[in-house]
């Protein structure tokens, strides 16, 4: 019996803990997939009508899960595909999770989203906005909005190629395990975005750029937009990537900084969250700025047998070659002589 346990921490442990969270969110989502795809509840109507099945969905994550299972045991030395790969998975569960939100079928909070922005303000916060809906801020909020799926990991790539293993690690641990947390929220409380709740409270359109319009209005294809506004994962991995970057990467703490102060005003200016949803998120990025480090070494140290994680190596990841220090070489030299 003990040697069965031994056997499953070592298969566990093979893998890194972001690697072992997907595994975690990929059970519960392949079950929901395929209950949903044999029973046909899986269909959508309105703009969302043509989104892919839960079939087509469900192959598309085993295929994506099998290659890479593959790939990580053919080829080991393709470090960067395997630490690459967990924001693959992340937007592979995303895409699907309006399933989950269906099956479990939480109660809709969108209502108590609003009353608590009402209770906290004294007004509703995206109708209060509309006073200053111009065409340039509009794009300008746009293009913040979207770079939340570039800032986090461009800080990676750029940590990655600087070679900061360590710096890489925390980083790449923490982003996803916000990621996860966020979307664990939204099953569990499921909410709509202002704009979606109560369309006819505005008063004052959006509009910029043909492009950047076409961009806010193709996201109704989504299905997810209906119910992922609590928490606000834009808000959380936004502020993650600035703290992240003021740790790890200063320079690029002051480039993120106006984009990711824009992304959170623009939340609301766009009307795709509440308040409150924005504030949970940046719960949800305390909690992993401060358990993700944490998570990654206590994982490299039972990986490694116990070893302090400056001396460990995650999974996957060749150690490094040390030369002989210079007084080591000397005395050799002696020594031969």
């Amino acid at each position: 019996m003990s040697g069965s346990r031994r056997g499953w921490g070592r298969a566990l442990f093979a893998l890194r803990p972001e690697e072992c969270a997907t595994l975690l969110v990929f059970l519960p989502m392949a079950y929901t997939l395929a209950r949903m795809s044999a029973s046909r509840t899986d269909l959508l109507d309105g703009p969302a009508a043509a989104y892919p099945g839960a079939l087509t969905r469900l192959l598309v994550l085993l295929s994506s899960t099998a290659i890479f299972a593959l790939l990580i045991k053919a080829k080991p030395q393709w470090t960067f595909f395997r630490d690459a790969m967990p924001f693959v998975f992340c937007a592979n569960i995303y895409g699907s999770l309006h399933d989950l939100i269906r099956f479990f079928h939480a109660p809709d909070i969108t209502g108590a989203l609003y009353q608590w922005d009402l209770s906290l303000f004294g007004f509703e916060p995206t109708i209060w906005a509309e006073r200053f809906a111009r065409p340039l801020l509009t794009d300008f909020f746009t293009v913040c909005y979207w770079l939340f799926y570039v800032l986090g990991p461009m800080l990676g790539l750029f940590l990655y190629l600087r070679k900061d293993h360590r710096a890489f690690r925390y980083t790449m641990v923490t982003l996803v395990l916000c990621l996860y947390l966020g979307y664990i929220g939204y099953v569990a409380w499921p909410a709509s975005a202002p704009r979606l709740f109560m369309p006819g409270a505005y008063s004052v359109p959006l509009h910029g750029t043909p492009l950047l319009d076409f961009t806010r209005t193709a996201t109704v294809v989504v299905p997810l937009t209906a119910y992922g506004a609590f928490p606000s994962l834009h808000c959380a991995v936004a502020l993650l990537a600035v703290l992240l970057a003021w740790r790890y990467q200063r320079w690029f703490f002051w480039v993120q900084l106006p984009f990711a102060t824009g992304l959170v005003v623009g939340t609301v200016y766009l009307r795709h969250h509440w308040v409150v949803d924005i504030l949970a998120g940046f719960v949800l990025t305390f909690v992993a700025y401060w358990a993700g480090p944490r998570i990654e070494d206590w994982w490299t140290r039972h990986a490694s047998g116990g070893l302090p994680s400056d001396l460990a190596q995650p999974a996957g990841t060749a150690k490094p070659i040390r030369e002989p220090e210079p007084t080591a070489r000397v005395a050799a030299k002696v020594m031969e002589s």
